[in-house]
């Protein structure tokens, strides 16, 4: 449109093949939806759509390994945070489990969610992980089933400090119902756990359906889902 007015107004303007070139570029994005491709003179071919395809999977790549990186943060995060605790309390490993199940209720109940509240509820995670293997009486099972949500995580924790096999069906189960966020990253974290443990090939048909009927219930791209995906490449990787 705007050529033609320029050569009605100034006939004596030539329009070479530079000019014409750079007006198609100039409306590229209008006709995108309309050709795959269009080659402008000199032979230069522009391919709408499959640099549209490159740009998005370049950007997904790119997101992709920022949310690894942010999984491996919090991971890294637990594991100092559980190197370096000490008990400054003087209560017993299970008074202490208690009191920070208790304090994970509390906060959930009374902060909003945020970064704030997360920090606390790993530095919370954390420290159940080095308590929790002193739990002699603890009994897995029946805090997986608990009602109460820093129960259940007190079982998590020990579980991804503790990987027992014979706790993968209830704890996948477990997982699979969890209603906390931030529990059900961790339980998801805690079956890779155990199935390093024992290797992916003895996991039961029945517990991999399981874990496999969770994504559609998880939310995608959510961190749960990548703590989910992970596990489930440990078992597609041993299927191959």
């Amino acid at each position: 449109m705007g050529i033609g007015v320029v050569h009605v107004v100034r006939p004596d303007v030539k329009i070479d093949g530079t000019t014409l070139a750079l007006a198609a570029i100039a409306v590229v994005p209008w006709l995108g939806d309309l050709f795959e491709s269009i080659e402008l003179p000199g032979g230069t071919k522009l391919q709408y759509h499959r640099l549209e395809e490159r740009i998005d999977a370049t950007e997904q790549r790119t997101e992709e390994i920022r949310q690894a990186a942010d999984d491996a943060a919090r991971q890294a995060r637990v594991a100092l945070v559980t190197s370096v605790s000490e008990d400054t309390t003087g209560a017993s490993p299970a008074e202490r489990a208690a009191q920070l199940a208790h304090e994970f209720n509390e906060l959930r109940r009374t902060e909003p969610s945020g970064p704030g509240r997360t920090h606390r509820q790993e530095q919370i995670f954390a420290e159940l992980v080095r308590l929790t293997p002193h739990l002699a009486d603890m009994d897995p099972h029946a805090a997986l089933a608990s009602d109460d949500s820093g129960t259940r995580l007190t079982a998590y924790a020990r579980l991804y400090a503790i990987p027992g096999p014979q706790y993968l069906r209830a704890l996948v189960e477990a997982a699979a119902e969890e209603n906390v966020p931030f529990n059900q990253y961790w339980a998801f974290h805690a079956v890779g756990a155990v199935i390093d443990t024992i290797g992916a090939g003895r996991v039961e048909l029945a517990t991999a359906r399981r874990l496999r009927a969770c994504v559609s219930r998880v939310p995608e791209n959510s961190d749960r889902a990548r703590a989910l995906s992970a596990v489930l490449t440990r078992l597609d990787d041993d299927a191959a």
